[in-house]
């Protein structure tokens, strides 16, 4: 009998995401045998993680592959194929604070850590009066140095604290009217090589297809707005009771002062559609440039 093996990266953030995919495989697959191999990188940086990945799937050396879906490129890649997206958990930012638990109560000044320009940028337009300094390291890493008194406060995804079981963390889940998180954040990516179809149908029975409309939507934004990981925009999809897909999206400068935003609403069967359309939007508003201007950085 074939064993199924599931590439992962080595943070423990990866390994409880992948070790859920395995389990939830698992219960669908009962009679097949799963395990995972751990799959390292040159470097740390989230892309040098994703190609790793990704030559282990082409190398045979694992069957499927998992990510974090808003680290995996939004353009195509030959050879492979993303088949399944699990149901999406919380995708919000949380704050996770020393003292003050909430976003408005922090005092003029306080350090907060963040990761991100998307964050920076919006967050700077929100409260520009704080100081932002660079957060760096896996989860825990950073929870560590929050504790140590190197920062008053974190901005980090909410699901990352859901998937490592530290719910209890989360002191705010921020409203996206002041954070719009990345596109895809708080969901999982399944990709398998391409004709090999008893590992995409294993994978595929994961999948869930409103959290893929809603991702689909966030990706096409990004990718027709040809924006990339270093660039403050952000994206998020809801579905509503009627079924309607609603997509936001912003793009800002890296200071905060400009920021466009807009959304749009369709079905959901037209999710890439909507995505490119309110790309084209905010691109027409003005986004363009600002894209350029943090691209000549």
């Amino acid at each position: 009998m074939r064993v199924i093996v599931i590439g992962a990266r080595a943070s423990l953030l990866a390994q409880a995401q992948t070790r859920w995919v395995m389990e939830r495989l698992k219960e669908n697959w009962p009679e097949t045998e799963f395990k995972i191999r751990t799959v390292q990188s040159k470097n740390a940086s989230e892309g040098a993680a994703t190609e790793a990945l990704r030559q282990a799937l082409m190398r045979r050396e694992v069957d499927i592959a998992v990510y974090s879906l808003k680290h995996l490129p939004t353009q195509e890649q030959p050879g492979v194929r993303l088949v399944a997206v699990p149901k999406r958990v919380e995708p919000r930012e949380a704050l996770v604070g020393r003292t003050a638990k909430r976003l408005e109560d922090l005092p003029k000044g306080a350090v907060v850590g963040v990761n991100s320009l998307r964050r920076r940028a919006q967050l700077l337009a929100y409260r520009p009066d704080l100081s932002l300094r660079e957060l760096e390291g896996d989860v825990d890493e950073r929870l560590t140095a929050l504790g140590a008194g190197e920062y008053d406060a974190l901005i980090i995804g909410a699901a990352s604290l859901l998937r490592l079981e530290l719910p209890n963390r989360i002191d705010q889940l921020i409203d996206p009217e002041v954070m719009l998180p990345a596109p895809g954040q708080g969901a999982l990516g399944l990709e398998v090589r391409q004709g090999d179809d008893w590992a995409e149908e294993l994978a595929y029975s994961l999948n869930h297809r409103a959290s893929l409309a809603r991702v689909t939507a966030e990706r096409a934004f990004m990718r027709a707005l040809g924006a990339g990981d270093h660039c403050a925009a952000a994206a998020l999809a809801t579905l509503e009771d009627d079924g309607a897909l609603v997509l936001e999206g912003v793009v800002a400068s890296p200071d905060g002062r400009e920021l466009i935003r807009a959304e749009i609403e369709g079905e959901a069967e037209e999710a890439a559609e909507l995505g490119e359309e309110l790309a084209q939007d905010l691109l027409a508003e003005g986004a363009r440039e600002l894209l350029g201007a943090m691209q000549a950085r």
